[in-house]
């Protein structure tokens, strides 16, 4: 943008997908290993346009580890963002980002440790860098990090962003280890 263009401010919301937005609807595996096993949570549609609506920057950001051990490809990983996506009536997303690093994992070039994988924040720092070329200017100061892991905490917490954990945000049951 040139330098008399106008600029937004907006806050995001940043959503962890596995396991805050989407789930696997096979029962012998608690990963998503096809686009026929990606399941929305209840509800998550509606809370997100609200949020949407309310002027949020709504990203995506997940880890999909798999690819480094050769249990999903990058290409399935496209089909199965697809078919999460062919699930909302709308797609609130205005972008999702992904990290198919796992350090421990066995396949080239993602058996390697990279920022993108949380919980470090190098997606959310790429997703700032593409909402400012197209004009907005992410308020991390009021953004809302919402997730289901310790390794979403942490990345909010590096980043330094407000967390909800997502059975807060959803008004779900908590999972029995956080009763």
């Amino acid at each position: 943008m040139a330098n008399n263009e106008q600029y937004t401010l907006k806050p995001a919301l940043c959503l962890d997908l596995d396991g805050t937005v989407r789930y696997s609807s096979n029962p012998k595996s608690k990963f998503i290993e096809t686009p026929w096993d990606v399941e929305l949570y209840y509800g998550v549609e509606e809370v997100i346009w609200k949020w949407r609506d309310d002027g949020y920057h709504i990203i995506g950001v997940t880890n999909q580890g798999g690819v480094a051990w050769g249990i999903k490809r990058v290409l399935d990983h496209a089909k199965i963002n697809k078919a999460m996506l062919d699930l909302f009536e709308r797609n609130p997303f205005h972008m999702i980002k992904v990290s198919f690093n796992d350090p421990k994992g066995r396949i080239e070039p993602y058996c390697h440790r990279s920022l993108l994988r949380k919980p470090d924040y190098g997606m959310l720092a790429i997703c700032e860098v593409e909402a400012l070329s197209s004009g907005i200017v992410i308020d991390w100061d009021n953004s809302l990090f919402v997730g289901d892991r310790p390794e979403d905490k942490e990345c909010a917490d590096k980043a330094g962003i407000r967390f909800k954990w997502e059975w807060d945000f959803f008004d779900r049951e908590p999972p029995p280890s956080y009763d």
